[in-house]
């Protein structure tokens, strides 16, 4: 087996748009009309009763290494050297990050098995890059192995950190975390809106920190697991030649919850969120991307190393296969 090296750099040494970030797109959900809270269709300034001794804010970046395709005879499939990195802020007493891991893959498409490639990176290093299979035949759908891999990985490091009075807020909706998780999703990219347009009216009326009720999506095929209850939060007034949405969160928990479980911890989290959002013009995804993150993901990205010496690495390691 041979293992030839796209000469194209993976993905120009930036971090890879995800698509587990945006709200829309996926037309195996529906909402459910009920209600879910003894109160009318009308913005919700959030009171919780009590607020979290820790709250932690998990996130991940990944990273296309290098797009290659493994050979045998007359056999071919595309491959994918990727890695990424997670971990996540913790706030209490202090500031710190916590649970952060690196991992790199080798993924081969076409259900081929990927071997585990070892990579020189400077005097006695290496990274390590794990092989793994794919029944993916193009690089977007390898990539999104990678991606299913990250997010995989985010989900243990939240559930890890989570425990009675913290407050665990993850990147993105809550589709790799258990039934029984008290994880908070926060989706910060918006493109698609679940509420009919007589309910989403309601979000013109929103006022920087109020939610919208709460309300239930779940999937329409019966073998997923996704169920949550989730509200609308705005963290700040879209100017008037901007989308309406600018400026709105989704927030989601586990419907297993049950509601009154599901009422305090939006709560907890609106309040937090809203206290965390960043503010333009140093942020240039402001106000959804909260303040931690920026720092998490710098540090995350440094965990990657460089991109072009991770890649004479790749190459090295594979002239020394020939």
């Amino acid at each position: 087996m041979r293992i030839a090296l796209d000469p194209w750099a993976g993905d120009y040494g930036s971090q890879i748009a995800v698509s587990h970030e945006e709200d829309g797109g996926d037309t195996s959900v529906q909402v459910l009309d009920e209600r879910i809270e003894d109160r009318p269709w009308a913005p919700v300034l959030p009171s919780p009763t009590t607020l979290p001794t820790m709250t932690a804010v998990v996130d991940g970046v990944m990273r296309s290494d290098a797009p290659a395709m493994v050979i045998e005879g007359e056999r071919r499939a595309l491959a994918l050297f990727g890695s990424y990195a997670t971990g996540a802020v913790v706030i209490n007493s202090q500031v710190q990050i916590a649970q952060d891991r690196v991992v790199r893959l080798f993924i081969a498409g076409g259900d081929w098995s990927g071997p585990d490639i070892i990579v020189p990176a400077g005097t006695g290093a290496s990274l390590p890059y794990q092989g793994r299979s794919s029944s993916a035949d193009t690089y977007d759908q390898l990539r999104e192995s990678l991606t299913t891999a990250m997010r995989e990985s985010e989900a243990q490091v939240a559930e890890a950190l989570s425990a009675q009075d913290s407050l665990i807020l993850a990147d993105g909706n809550l589709t790799f975390l258990s039934g029984s998780s008290s994880v908070v999703g926060v989706i910060k990219t918006i493109h698609k809106m679940y509420l009919a347009p007589n309910r989403a009216a309601i979000l013109e009326r929103l006022q920087p920190g109020e939610r919208t009720p709460l309300f239930r999506i779940v999937s329409k095929r019966k073998s997923e697991g996704y169920n949550v209850l989730t509200c609308y939060l705005r963290l700040a007034r879209p100017q008037l030649i901007e989308l309406p949405f600018a400026g709105l969160v989704r927030l989601e928990v586990k419907a297993s919850l049950g509601a009154q479980k599901a009422v305090a911890l939006l709560d907890q989290a609106a309040v937090k969120v809203f206290a965390l959002a960043s503010r333009a013009p140093k942020d240039p995804r402001a106000p959804q991307n909260l303040v931690p993150v920026g720092g998490l993901e710098r540090h995350l990205r440094h965990r990657l190393g460089d991109p072009q010496l991770v890649r004479r690495g790749i190459e090295k390691a594979l002239r020394a296969l020939l």
